[in-house]
């Protein structure tokens, strides 16, 4: 009743957020929805993703479109280092940028975002990745700076070609989405066997 109680008042009206957070432990999908209510977005989409866990700096200039997933990455539309500049040479200046990520992105684990970039439709941002310039659509990128390092398209063919290979490929063929609760024990139990047949327990 309490975890109910603390998701209504944080989702209807904003109240007892670190009561909800800690109670329900909301997934990525319930908490963008929050994030979509209360979060100060200039625009975030339907059907996103994004893990408690991610920091968006400024999301007043943050433009979000619909199914984008972030893992626990930072969005960061300002430079704050104009605050030393101000002190120590009276510098006047604004170095902020808008962050604009289109349907269907990824952005993966610890990557960073900074002001003035676009990440284009489709695209896959990779873990670690530090995205400073706009990126194509359909494109995937690594590394810091990020580089376009293949198109969307191109890794989907590799990576379906690979998932026919594993003992599990009938079971992900069945699964609706990415995730199943019902059919996650199974899969972990036929992953840890492939994974590890050769090494002891």
């Amino acid at each position: 009743m309490l975890r109910k109680l603390a998701r209504y008042f944080a989702m209807e009206h904003n109240r007892c957020v670190a009561l909800y957070k800690r109670l329900n432990r909301p997934g990525g999908r319930e908490w963008a929805e929050y994030l979509r209510r209360h979060g100060g977005f200039y625009h975030l989409g339907t059907g996103c993703s994004l893990f408690p866990s991610t920091l968006v700096v400024d999301p007043q200039y943050t433009w979000i479109g619909d199914r984008v997933c972030l893992g626990s990455c930072k969005l960061i539309c300002h430079d704050g280092s104009i605050e030393m500049l101000y002190q120590r040479y009276d510098l006047r200046i604004d170095r902020i940028g808008p962050i604009i990520i289109e349907n269907d992105v990824f952005v993966g684990e610890g990557a960073m975002v900074l002001g003035g970039t676009t990440i284009g439709e489709g695209s896959i941002i990779g873990a670690g990745s530090v995205v400073r310039k706009s990126i194509p659509a359909g494109s995937v990128v690594t590394g810091n700076p990020a580089k376009v390092v293949a198109k969307v398209k191109n890794v989907i063919r590799f990576w379906e070609a690979e998932s026919t290979q594993y003992p599990w490929a009938g079971l992900i063929a069945q699964r609706e989405g990415a995730y199943d609760a019902a059919m996650e024990p199974e899969l972990c139990r036929m992953r840890q066997e492939y994974f590890f047949k050769d090494m002891p327990r």
